[in-house]
């Protein structure tokens, strides 16, 4: 099926004490969800659920991260979680807040008239 990209939504979500890759990975997405509206569905007549999205984490430790966690944050389509190294670990007096940033894309099927 021939599908294009509608939308990508950005953000970071940060752990400033437990140095946890999944909730600051949770935290971006929770942040990059924030931002977007998909209005489009209605104008479309499209269901929600035709959508597939894909999510891309960055943070230090990749294989920390719990993608279940993060696919259930996404209430609508076919989710799929790309983790990879990036992200901060910053040091913080004494301690290590940890930064982890997110990217959604969302792609929906194109309709052949």
């Amino acid at each position: 099926m021939n599908e294009q990209r509608l939308i990508i939504e950005m953000a970071q979500g940060v752990d400033l004490h437990g140095r946890d890759d999944t909730k600051a990975g949770r935290r971006a997405v929770e942040q990059a969800l924030q931002g977007a509206s998909l209005p489009i569905f209605g104008t479309l007549g499209l269901e929600r659920d035709v959508m597939r999205v894909v999510v891309h984490i960055g943070v230090p430790r990749p294989e920390a991260v719990d993608v279940s966690v993060i696919s259930a944050l996404l209430p609508y389509g076919t989710v799929e979680v790309v983790v990879e190294k990036g992200g901060l670990d910053v040091p913080v007096a004494g301690d290590v807040a940890l930064m982890a940033v997110a990217a959604l894309e969302v792609f929906l099927p194109v309709r052949s008239e």
